[in-house]
């Protein structure tokens, strides 16, 4: 009885022992692992989390310089696509009334008048005079549009340019000149010009390309005199033997 006893006693005493051993072991297995883990942890802390925050900020800053560089390329676009459109409409413009342009900060100095009004029955002559014959044209032009209003109030800010060809000889050149100058007047808002040149007189072609500087007729600031309705043939003279070069228009008001 007592012997089994013994027994009994000592298998729980072994039982005992390696329960003991068994806790050790899991509570040194566990405490390792939570070192590891705080390892890790302290690691991810120490070298992951600002590599990855590093790498965000990289990708982000790339995403903002994208966007950035989409939206000047945007401007830029819109920019050059309005520019085009500008210069369509002035090509378009120019096609139909000529060239036209800003001449607000252009100056120049005005030609000397050479040209004087002539009574004629129920209309008016202009006789116009130049060291060139196409000097004469011109002060013929600017001597029609001094007859409407006082030239010398106008201002020079806008351009526009004629480009006319005739068929025949000179007084037919002489007239599309000075028709072309009144339907400018009449379909650009009252253009007058105060300083026409010629910058293009051919004879054999019977071309002439001229620009007109001045502005728009403005009541307000201009004064109004006698307009001229029509350039007329009646009596048109040019004489390119004076040294004058006279010419005779008779235009109808």
């Amino acid at each position: 009885m007592l012997g089994r006893l013994f027994r009994i006693q000592g298998r729980t005493a072994t039982y005992n022992r390696a329960h003991r051993i068994a806790a050790s072991f899991l509570i040194g297995t566990t405490c390792v692992a939570l070192c590891g883990l705080g390892h890790q942890l302290y690691k991810a802390k120490t070298e992951y989390l600002p590599d990855i925050r590093r790498r965000g900020k990289e990708r982000l800053e790339a995403a903002l310089a994208l966007r950035q560089t989409e939206a000047e390329l945007l401007e830029q676009q819109q920019s050059e696509n309005k520019n085009q459109d500008s210069k369509i409409e002035k090509n378009q413009n120019e096609d139909e009334h000529g060239a036209s342009a800003s001449n607000e900060d252009v100056t120049f100095d005005y030609p000397p008048i050479k040209y004087e009004y002539l009574d004629n029955t129920a209309d008016i002559q202009i006789h116009s005079w130049g060291d060139s014959i196409e000097e004469s044209f011109e002060q013929a032009a600017m001597g029609m549009f001094a007859y409407m209003t006082d030239t010398d109030l106008i201002e020079n800010r806008d351009m526009k340019q004629i480009d006319i060809r005739a068929d025949g000889d000179l007084q037919n050149l002489l007239f599309k000149f000075l028709c072309e100058w009144l339907e400018v007047y009449g379909t650009e808002d009252y253009f007058i010009p105060r300083k026409i040149e010629i910058n293009l007189f051919d004879r054999n072609e019977l071309r002439i390309i001229a620009r007109g500087y001045g502005e728009l007729f403005d009541l307000s600031r201009h004064t109004q005199g006698t307009e001229v309705k029509a350039i007329t043939y009646s009596n048109m003279q040019i004489h390119e033997e004076a040294s004058t070069h006279d010419v005779y228009v008779i235009v109808d008001i």
